[in-house]
């Protein structure tokens, strides 16, 4: 007859069973040896669960071909032997047998049915003594099965915080690199994204994971569908409007991830925000134009300051010729004072790579825009353009460069004036202020009714070589600006298309003499 071998699990789950396999081997050799010991066909052993009554694993052992008896019947006289104090006589398939609980130091271990054969002599005091020692052998294996439990999971908690802490120092690293990362599936489907990307969007990293790339950008159009397409990396520049209505100008490099089969199958997304850099390198081409033309602006004042100091020696001598009944001498005495000025302008020109001390003194802005306005209103007038002033009479003086501060104001009359080609109304005001940081100041407005700058144009406006004109350089608003800033002043703009344009300028009153 052949050994025969069986379990059959009686209860709905194994997870109250530590180490299955390892158990179960042992409940078999144990079958085997206490059906040989106490002279049985077969033994049936189930072995409690962790309540410690309700059998979980039916072992049978024996010399047999295939299972003779009804498993229900045995898992029923099991059942019975656990309540049961001592050796229980039982007949199974109408043979004899018996059944008992297997107990070891006072702990229930499970119980067993001995099925004999027919005639057999059943010698209960031996199934009695030999039950006590498959109860140990039993106990024994759960503990070490237990152990091996124990010891697995340790092992797999172990594991798994090493993983997380790998996990979350990448995370870390990841999110520490300033430049956004984003791992996109051949769908579109975020996979990951690093912090950096996600505060671009004003989003957490795990509301973007699982989102669509679409939701953020379009998916045909980026370099991560392109990477995907072609199966090689990609860059790309795209403008970006920020939630607060500003703009960025991107770098978006893309590579694919390749399968085992050389497939493309993932991509990786690297964003960089080149705003600055390319504002910079801007700067720099500006810099470098402004820095020729100052050498030509020099070259060019050198030729011109000669005629031009004849010129107005010429009419130095006209002017002392004339007595005060001169009709229009104050014409002539404007453009004497203009030609200085423009002297003055060449010589500022010639010495623009070196410094000289210039005299501050006491200036009346009023004064510098009546001047501007003498100068002008022929101009203006045939212009079609109306001068509307408001001037603080009590307006207090600033210290500065006079001719510098006119050369701004008539800069910015000459270009409203250029703003309303088919005439208009131009306001001037000047009015005694306070700053927010309590530094008492002049305020200057110019506003006009003219063409309006343009949204996109007016954040440039103060740059330098930055015109909206045909024939214009770029260079008034810029030296305006720089004048007013040296003067330890500023100047805004504020612009409607269509509606004109208002410039204001606000000096302080008390500067140091070598503010500017």
């Amino acid at each position: 007859m052949g050994l025969y071998v069986d379990q059959e699990v009686l209860a709905p789950s194994l997870n109250q069973i530590p180490n299955l396999s390892f158990l179960r081997q042992n409940a078999e050799q144990t079958a085997i040896i206490f059906a040989q010991t106490t002279g049985a066909k077969a033994c049936y052993l189930a072995l409690a669960g962790n309540a410690g009554h309700h059998p979980r694993l039916l072992v049978v052992g024996g010399f047999f071909n295939d299972s003779p008896h009804d498993t229900a019947e045995i898992a029923s006289l099991l059942q019975c032997a656990d309540g049961y104090d001592g050796v229980l006589r039982v007949s199974v398939n109408h043979l004899p047998g018996v059944a008992l609980a297997l107990v070891s130091e006072g702990r229930h271990i499970g119980s067993t049915v001995l099925v004999y054969d027919e005639e057999a002599y059943i010698d209960v005091d031996r199934v009695a003594a030999s039950a006590p020692l498959a109860a140990q052998t039993l106990d024994y294996a759960r503990q070490v099965a237990v152990l091996h439990l124990q010891t697995e999971e340790i092992e797999e908690r172990a594991r798994l915080r090493e993983i997380q802490v790998s996990r979350n120092l990448i995370r870390g690293v990841i999110d520490s690199i300033p430049l956004g990362l984003i791992l996109l599936s051949n769908e579109g489907t975020v996979l990951a994204i690093n912090r950096a990307l996600s505060d671009r969007f004003q989003l957490a990293p795990a509301t973007i994971v699982g989102m669509n790339y679409s939701s953020i950008s379009s998916w045909e159009e980026s370099p991560a569908a392109q990477a995907l397409a072609s199966g090689t990396g990609t860059r790309v520049r795209r403008t970006m409007t920020q939630p607060d209505g500003t703009h960025s100008l991107l770098e978006i490099a893309s590579f694919p991830l390749l399968d085992n089969e050389k497939q493309p199958f993932q991509a990786v997304e690297v964003w960089e925000d080149i705003t600055e850099r390319v504002s910079l390198q801007t700067q720099l081409v500006r810099a470098e134009k402004l820095a020729a033309i100052g050498q030509l602006a020099a070259s060019i004042a050198h030729e011109v300051g000669n005629p031009l100091q004849a010129i107005q020696g010429f009419l130095s001598l006209f002017l002392e010729q004339c007595d005060r009944n001169t009709p229009n001498l104050q014409f002539l005495e404007l453009a004497d004072e203009e030609i200085d000025r423009i002297v003055q302008v060449i010589s500022r020109l010639r010495d623009l790579y070196r410094s000289r001390a210039d005299v501050i003194v006491p200036v009346c802005m009023n004064d510098v825009i009546d001047g501007i306005l003498l100068l002008t209103s022929k101009q203006l007038e045939r212009s079609q353009i109306t001068i509307s002033c408001e001037l603080d009479t009590d307006l207090p003086l600033v210290r500065g460069l006079a001719d510098q501060l006119k050369q701004v104001l008539l800069n910015l009359v000459l270009n409203a004036s250029d703003a309303m080609p088919d005439g208009g109304e131009l306001r001037i005001q000047t009015t005694s202020t306070t700053t927010s940081d309590n530094v008492p100041s002049v305020t200057i407005t110019l506003s006009d009714t003219g063409v309006g700058i343009a949204p996109d144009q007016l954040p440039h406006i103060f740059d330098g070589l930055h015109t909206t004109k045909e024939r214009g350089m770029g260079l008034g608003l810029y030296t305006s600006k720089a004048i007013i800033e040296r003067h330890m002043g500023r100047i805004s703009v504020q612009s409607k298309v269509g509606s004109g344009t208002t410039f204001t300028i606000v000096l302080p009153i008390n500067l140091e003499e070598d503010s500017p």
